[in-house]
């Protein structure tokens, strides 16, 4: 794709996160002009990390001037609700994602990974496997570095992290492989239900062709009774066997070997994956990686010098007995009941945060694999009345006095695993802080 010559165009960029402030460098490298603006009072950091010739608008400013606008660029944390967007939209303004915008500009093909969890961990995982293979990759979008930072960077391959709030805006992005790696409750707050959430993650496919791959988990079938205007080629991953005529992945958690239906075979090491649920981010990975031609010995190496990301259910460290984990970037119920799954010990979980208006059906539904709950902070009240005929909860007001009351429950031989199910900005910057300060009072208890 030839990149676009903006020529002078005003294109206005809402929000000045990461996202915004790379949008707005595309927007100056393609000649055009960025206005950029925040709900939020900009800090000095934030303003120098912007382009010269961008400049900042308050709100109002930019909502009077809407109709000057050749381009609405808007970043995830944006809702479709935001005046702006409307404004724009009452005024015929095309409103794009950072992502569009950037994939509109992007010379190298696509490889998309969305889903509600395990994004991260297969998007690292992929990237590591194509560079193994002798391929320059740019690994980022909603992971890392925004996608704006790819154009005209000449990469064999974009392997691009994608967001539910990013695909609210696509229009011509187009993925060659594209996977969905799971679906359960999350950002309901946004969304409003999950009929409606399935359908914006479907969007990752909309404009892919037969000569592409969309790649599914069998082992959901919620998908299958809407990818009939998917016009990709359908393959799947998961535990469960392949139907007859089905192409994909069978993953053998205990035998650690995934295989394909063409023979394609590989045998996993002891060191990662370590939970069931990173088996199914691998069985995902291996299935994108079969349909780009990549053996299955770059695979198998790939994984067996994997380390896992920061903070996806690692361990910390033990204590009179006890084991420490965290999995803070468990940031809703589904990626809470997947993390329980690698543990045969008595776990006693911390759980709470903002519930972003989750059903905490799925976390009670395995309750009874725990010795003891404790929840916290503003969901606190509402896990307590999902699980409490399940496990005994003890409520806390913060994260605190939730670690004191873990490890006070705690007796040798238990695990106490820190798997949120929420999001972490009631008391931190995101769920990196939040691991790093339960980490932290794990420590404490050594000294």
């Amino acid at each position: 794709m030839t990149m676009q010559k903006l020529a002078g165009e005003r294109i206005l960029v809402v929000g000045l996160g990461a996202s915004g402030q790379a949008a707005a460098h595309l927007v100056e490298r393609l000649g055009g002009c960025a206005e950029v603006t925040d709900d939020r009072t900009p800090s000095s950091h934030a303003l120098t990390a912007l382009p010269e010739s961008a400049r900042f608008v308050d709100p109002h400013q930019a909502e009077r001037s809407i109709r000057d606008a050749a381009l609405v660029v808007t970043s995830p944390g944006i809702a479709a609700t935001h005046r702006l967007l409307l404004a724009a939209s009452a005024a015929a303004v095309e409103v794009v994602s950072e992502l569009e915008f950037a994939a509109r500009n992007l010379d190298s093909p696509m490889v998309a990974v969305t889903g509600t969890n395990g994004k991260s961990t297969t998007v690292s995982l992929l990237g590591e496997i194509l560079e193994r293979d002798g391929r320059r990759v740019f690994v980022g979008g909603n992971l890392g570095k925004p996608l704006s930072n790819a154009v005209g960077g000449g990469y064999d391959c974009c392997v691009v992290e994608v967001s539910s709030f990013q695909l609210e805006f696509v229009d011509t992005f187009r993925p060659r492989v594209a996977t969905i790696l799971n679906l359960t409750s999350d950002h309901l707050d946004r969304h409003g239900d999950m009929d409606a959430y399935a359908r914006t993650k479907l969007r990752v496919f909309d404009r892919m062709q037969p000569a592409d791959r969309a790649v599914l988990c069998r082992d959901q079938p919620w998908w299958r009774p809407r990818v009939g205007a998917v016009c990709a080629r359908i393959s799947t991953f998961g535990r469960t066997p392949l139907a007859a005529g089905e192409e994909g992945i069978v993953a053998d958690v205990r035998g650690r070997v995934l295989e394909a239906h063409d023979g394609w075979r590989v045998s996993v090491g002891e060191s990662w994956p370590v939970a069931p649920h990173d088996f199914d981010n691998l069985a995902a990975a291996a299935e994108i990686a079969r349909c780009l031609g990549i053996s299955a010995e770059t695979v198998a190496a790939s994984a067996r010098e994997f380390e896992g990301l920061a903070h996806r259910l690692r361990y910390v460290a033990t204590h009179a007995e006890v084991e420490y984990w965290d999995d803070s970037k468990a940031t809703n119920p589904g990626a809470t009941a997947r993390s329980l799954e690698a543990f045969d010990e008595p776990v006693i979980l911390m759980a709470g945060g903002i519930a972003k208006g989750a059903d905490f059906a799925e976390l009670a539904a395995v309750c009874g694999r725990l010795k003891c709950l404790i929840a916290y902070g503003e969901a606190a009240e509402s896990i307590e009345l999902a699980c409490r005929d399940r496990v005994a909860v003890r409520r806390r007001s913060d994260f605190r006095s939730a670690f004191a009351a873990a490890r006070d429950a705690a007796e040798p031989g238990d695990v106490v695993l820190l798997a949120p199910a929420c999001a972490s900005f009631d008391e931190f910057e995101n769920y990196a802080h939040r691991g790093r300060v339960f980490a932290g009072l794990v420590e404490e208890l050594g000294a």
